[in-house]
């Protein structure tokens, strides 16, 4: 998923005309988006394609892959374009990177939970209810990690939410002035936290976990900070000494590796006493499945550090226009696939009467959705969700390096200007 605050006050802003280190770091880091279209991609087949038999279903288990890379992504964007940003200085400063940041996941993640909400009610299912209350709060994930809002790909954004607002407390250890090896045992230590808990559950239990120990490891907004800060550690580790060209290649068999694996590596079956959704793919979450996506997290930082600078033969053919073009689009994608998958499919219970019946969801069904998503993310990323983004950044920059005391007091001189009796 992708949102522009990741490149906001980042190489992507500075004037066209210097073709600065700037610029060429911009260029450099182009196949990243590309990779967010392939992964945005494998995601949404994950969720929405059509169960048939095919050569990739053991790959399209194991989407944790993807969520795993676009959380360390966030941390690796968030890090290489704030870094030498003064965030902490003021408390203006601090509102305005949590605006940024935040206002655009959130928007697109809204408009899929009331679309959502709306077709369930349609459909004649109970929306009313605490459940969808605590979505709409964002307090959901935390009070209980099942990940069953109407609009159920928002668990992601709010467990993303406490990395993005605590990266401010996080970034000065990021930045002290470490050697490469401390860099890479900062990073190291930083996985461990990620996957410890997982594998201390498992060796007190003397077996895999169970379903409502995942969702706790996994789920729960606290479980990605490490993932997010390992993400932020590998920008750390590029600023301080980038990678050299001849090296591109290393970061290109990481990521072969992973996906021959993933593809590969039999799925393992079902217990039968296991309480996960019955309606998700067979072996997803189950034995060492549970452990995939942190497992993957040293292959994709691998692909991270070494593509970094854009010279191997996968960073090239990820930086194709039309790949990068896509990738603008995987926030709203990723947020609003269920949204646009309800209204292709039916808006009604099976059974019950109800507006539309829906279309039946066949292979060929299925491509046309996945081309109507694309189109109506990219139209709604276009006309509303960029133009509404650029006056909020524009807005949140008057409020860097003022105290609260300030803002304050600018706000109400603007009261008073409209309304001189008032204050």
């Amino acid at each position: 998923m992708r949102d522009e605050s990741d490149k906001e006050g980042g190489p992507a802003d500075a004037p066209a005309q210097a073709h600065d280190r700037s610029n060429d770091a911009s260029e450099r880091l182009l196949h990243f988006d590309g990779v967010r279209t392939v992964f945005a991609l494998w995601i949404v087949f994950h969720h929405m394609a059509p169960r048939q038999p095919s050569l990739l279903d053991k790959m399209l288990v194991r989407v944790d892959v993807c969520v795993e890379f676009f959380v360390l992504l966030s941390g690796f964007m968030t890090h290489y374009a704030y870094h030498s940003k003064d965030i902490e200085s003021s408390f203006g400063s601090l509102a305005a990177f949590f605006v940024r940041r935040c206002f655009r996941c959130l928007l697109a993640s809204y408009l899929g939970m009331v679309l959502c909400t709306v077709t369930l009610w349609l459909g004649g299912f109970e929306v009313w209810s605490f459940n969808t209350l605590s979505c709409f709060l964002l307090i959901k994930t935390w009070i209980d990690p099942e990940p069953n809002c109407p609009n159920m790909p928002s668990w992601f954004l709010v467990s993303m939410l406490p990395s993005w607002l605590l990266y401010p407390m996080f970034r000065p250890v990021l930045g002290w002035n470490r050697s490469t090896g401390g860099h890479v045992c900062l990073a190291v230590t930083t996985w461990c936290f990620a996957i410890v808990p997982q594998l201390c559950l498992m060796l007190s239990r003397g077996a895999w976990l169970e379903w409502t120990e995942f969702t706790f490891t996994w789920f729960w907004p606290p479980a990605l900070l490490p993932d997010f800060m390992l993400g932020a550690c590998v920008a750390a580790l590029v600023l301080r000494k980038p990678p050299c060209a001849a090296v591109g290649w290393i970061g290109d068999l990481s990521m072969l590796s992973l996906l021959l694996t993933c593809t590969l590596v039999p799925v393992p079956e079902r217990p039968p006493d296991w309480s996960g959704p019955a309606q998700w793919r067979p072996g997803h979450y189950i034995a060492w499945e549970q452990l995939s996506a942190r497992l993957s997290a040293p292959f994709l930082c691998t692909f991270l550090y070494y593509t970094s600078n854009g010279n191997s033969l996968l960073a090239r053919i990820l930086s194709q226009k039309i790949l990068v073009r896509l990738g603008r689009y995987t926030l709203e994608v990723y947020l609003l696939q269920t949204a646009v998958h309800d209204l292709f499919l039916w808006i009604r219970a099976p059974g019950a009467g109800g507006l539309w019946p829906g279309l039946p969801w066949t292979p060929q069904v299925f491509l046309l959705y996945l081309c109507v998503l694309w189109l109506l993310c990219a139209a709604f990323a276009e006309t509303v969700a960029e133009p509404l983004t650029s006056k909020v950044k524009t807005f949140s920059a008057h409020w860097v390096g003022r105290s609260v005391s300030q803002c304050c007091e600018e706000r109400r001189q603007q009261y008073q200007q409209v309304d001189p009796g008032c204050g």
